[in-house]
């Protein structure tokens, strides 16, 4: 029998190893065959990405552009090309990867063929910026600011250049194209070599599965003749049943410490002893697990119940710490990041906390133990504390601790601040583990309120376990009192708690799954830069996949017209998005009664609930659409709208992870909903500026505005060309002793602090100015101040327009008035 099912164990063992090594062989030659295409599928795109840049920035030099300089923007780019090209031909290192050298000859020749047409392409750039026109002559100005035209020059032999180099880019793209198609086929070929092979695995792994089943047989027909000979042997154990059930009894009520009363020892005591000593240990580990679970647990309901101020959290989390652990003193220091060239760690929370050192809550980064513990980034425990580091005092006098733990407040490498703790007694492994934990959540929480994110999901769903093991106890205990059956119940009670426990496995790795898409979602870079549809889209793909459902969207809420519309509805079937649906509230009162309550809703069967029965007949109907699942999101404290998950076909249970994922999610929507609304606020802000800049650009004066330093903040194109710069933005941050009217800044610089200090505007005065070209004119200046909403000065406005000619003739005028004054005195001495 046993030489029997080892030679079935053996011969199985191999076939397993022989179709594992196949499996294995298939996955990393799919690796493989990905990590050798992967440069050469991103090769062609990436360089016509960078070649048509290139092309676009010498057409704009061409244009005149200034800003374009040839060596950086284009021939770096024609240059980078050619040498990705040749890393390609050689198989070397580039910036898209390692390229392999690549036996197909086909691939080497289209690879020559384009690093050819590319250098011809350079050779083409560089003719054409020789014969480049010369630049144009710079503008001059006349005493009015005026620009004074100049005739244009000549290119004859730039448009057949032109033709050239766009003949040798229209052929580096038609190469890449070639190279893109090339590529793609040999991938493919790989792909379905690769697919040959899985093909022939499955059915060896089917054969494998078949004849571990025989074996399983064979071995359950011996086992029932085992049973039968057990049954007679129960018989003969009559007389020390009624010890072994006195036994179970009183480990099934808890007490561990009871003596199995049997006169020999034989296999059954043995076991039933080591079985006690496991239980004891077993509820030992347990009531240390759900003490860390329920400290996690409740440090999670403090996170989400206190949200009046941070310094109020602060103070519930050290006290709440101090106290479940049985410490006696207790602080928290957080990094206080105001001052980049500062940083320190901040006391922003005690319990029982008096220490002369820290009297100004402030110690540097390195300095003493606290300082020390946030540097290394490890955790410190001392059980001899020197005299003079800390005392516990109360009113009968003070004595130092046994026991010092310092605990970095650590999250993803990051330190936050520092957990102090300090008792009488010492900290055993499990207490220093659970500080460990809550100085994770707290680090995460602190992460949290400076970037406006909740961790609220992960309190609850460890409680969510918390009470589960508590649930999964009680279930032990049961299954404890049954094992006054005979053996062949305690197998089946065995059997059932092992499903229970494949059950809760289940559940706990649907939890991590969900929380590594949780985690990617976070990282994506549309939901952190707020591009709301590309967000939106990610979300609710993920959701759809994660949680199988069939349709997953999000709602925007309408408050002024109470309604709710369709941003964007994933279906998971054709992986399609779909938009536009409207529901109003006039139409189906209940359900937005039900949405505006913030409540989730989790309905198996939308027909004959409350809050979706007015929505079935017009679109949940039509649409087979059984169960749906809505969780709101939400803007500036107000609900936004909800993510719905709907079920098509047969109905569907909704489970706490799946509720608990949207939550998640939830969050996550929110966070990019209020990105996209700050960043419209942005562009809407940039578009205003713009076109205050424009209209200021259009005015027939010379405008400017500085700020209280009196350094420049802006001004028009025609203040531009007086100070003798190219664009406005040249301006900002300078000072009148930067401007070629140097010599008379004193004087200006005065006149605007006497504009700012009075608030009184002066307007139409004559000053003597110097353009850019260094003449002497006159300007009609007048200037006002600049305040804010506050009525706060920040700033002067000032314009002016050249009177330079008014003024001559007025002198003119005035010599001539002279001239003829002492002609007629003249005359009338003759006459």
């Amino acid at each position: 029998m046993k030489n029997r099912a080892l030679k079935y164990s053996v011969g199985f063992a191999v076939a397993g190893v022989l179709i594992t090594l196949l499996i294995a062989y298939v996955e990393r030659d799919t690796i493989n065959t990905y990590e050798r295409n992967l440069p050469y599928i991103s090769l062609g795109d990436n360089l016509k990405n960078r070649v048509t840049k290139a092309h676009l920035w010498f057409e704009e030099l061409l244009a005149g552009d200034a800003s374009v300089n040839y060596e950086k923007d284009v021939h770096k780019a024609f240059t980078t090309s050619r040498d990705i090209l040749q890393g390609a031909y050689d198989g070397k290192e580039t910036e898209l990867g390692l390229f392999e050298i690549h036996d197909d000859e086909d691939t080497k020749a289209i690879l020559k063929e384009g690093i050819i047409i590319l250098e011809n392409l350079m050779a083409s750039a560089q003719e054409r910026i020789n014969h480049k026109p010369q630049a144009a002559a710079p503008v001059q100005t006349d005493s009015t600011g005026a620009i004074i035209a100049t005739p244009p020059s000549v290119d004859n032999v730039g448009p057949a250049l032109d033709e050239k180099f766009d003949r040798e880019y229209e052929a580096f793209q038609s190469k890449m194209d070639q190279l893109i198609t090339h590529v793609n086929k040999s991938v493919k070929s790989d792909a379905s070599y690769i697919n040959t092979l899985a093909w022939i695995s499955i059915p060896l792994v089917g054969l494998g599965v078949l004849g571990l089943c025989l074996l399983l047989y064979k071995l359950q027909r011996s086992s029932d003749a085992l049973v039968a000979v057990n049954t007679e042997r129960l018989l003969q154990q009559n007389d020390e049943k009624a010890a072994v059930m006195t036994f179970i009894e009183a480990i099934s009520s808890g007490n561990y410490g009871v003596e199995l009363g049997l006169k020999e020892a034989d296999n059954l005591g043995t076991t039933m002893i080591s079985m006690r000593d496991k239980l004891r240990r077993n509820a030992e580990e347990d009531r240390r697990r759900n003490w860390s679970n329920t400290g996690i647990a409740q440090v999670g309901e403090i996170l989400r119940t206190t949200n009046i101020s941070t310094t109020e959290l602060y103070d519930n989390i050290i006290r709440f710490v101090v106290k479940y652990t049985k410490s006696n003193q207790g602080g928290m220091f957080v990094l206080n990041e105001e001052n980049e060239q500062d940083k320190y760690l901040e006391l922003v929370a005690c319990y029982a906390f008096e220490r002369k050192k820290y009297l100004h809550k402030k110690v540097g980064i390195g300095e003493g133990l606290v300082g020390q513990s946030y540097l290394e980034g490890q955790k410190i425990y001392l059980l001899e504390v020197p005299e003079e580091y800390i005392s516990i005092t109360s009113g009968l006098g003070g004595s130092n601790p046994n026991a010092l733990l310092l605990m970095p407040l650590k999250v993803n490498e990051q330190i936050y601040g520092v957990l102090e703790l300090a008792t009488f007694g010492k900290y055993e492994d499990y207490e220093i583990g659970l500080v460990e934990k809550l100085a994770e959540t707290i680090a995460s929480t602190i992460s949290t309120v400076r970037i406006n994110e909740s961790t609220r999901e992960l309190l609850e769903k460890t409680q969510q376990q918390a009470e589960e093991m508590r649930a999964q106890e009680e279930e032990m205990r049961q299954n404890m009192e049954e094992l006054e059956a005979t053996q062949e119940e305690m197998r089946r009670k065995e059997k059932h708690i092992q499903n229970m426990l494949d059950g809760e496995k289940h559940r706990n790795e649907i939890s991590q799954k969900n929380r590594r898409a949780q985690m990617e979602l976070t990282k994506n870079n549309d939901v952190q830069s707020g591009n709301w549809n590309a967000a939106i889209e990610k979300i609710t793909s993920t959701i759809a996949t994660q949680i199988h459902v069939s349709r997953c969207g999000i709602w925007s809420f309408n408050n002024t017209r109470n309604k709710l519309t369709s941003d964007k509805l994933y279906t998971l079937s054709n992986r399609s998005f779909s938009t536009g649906a409207e529901w109003l509230a006039k139409d189906y009162p209940g359900f937005f009664e039900a949405i505006t309550s913030e409540e989730v809703l989790a309905i198996k069967d939308v027909a004959s609930h409350a809050a979706t029965r007015e929505l079935h007949a017009g679109y949940l109907r039509p649409n087979g659409v059984a169960s749906v699942l809505n969780v709101p999101f939400f803007n500036e404290g107000r609900i936004a709208g909800i993510i719905s998950c709907e079920q098509q076909g047969e109905a569907k249970e909704w489970t706490e992870e799946d509720i608990e994922f949207l939550k998640s999610c939830s969050d996550l929507v929110t966070v990019a909903y209020n990105t996209m609304k700050i960043n419209t606020m942005v562009e809407e802000m940039q578009s205003t500026q713009q076109t205050l800049q424009a209209v200021i650009d259009n005015i027939p004066r010379a405008i400017f505005w500085k700020d209280k330093d009196l350094r420049f903040q802006g001004a028009n194109r025609i203040f531009a060309q007086v100070a003798g710069v190219r664009s406005p933005r040249e301006l900002v941050g300078l000072t009148d002793f930067d401007m070629p009217w140097k010599d008379h800044a004193d004087a200006y610089r005065k006149d605007d602090l006497t504009v700012i200090e009075s608030r009184k505007s002066r307007m139409d005065q004559e000053e003597r100015n110097v353009n850019s070209a260094g003449t002497e004119s006159w300007v009609l200046t007048s200037k006002v101040v600049i305040t804010n909403q506050h009525g706060e000065v920040t700033g002067v406005l000032g314009m002016f327009e050249d009177i330079t000619d008014r003024k001559h003739r007025e002198t003119d005028t005035q010599m001539k008035l002279q001239e003829l004054e002492a002609l007629k005195k003249t005359l009338g001495a003759k006459g």
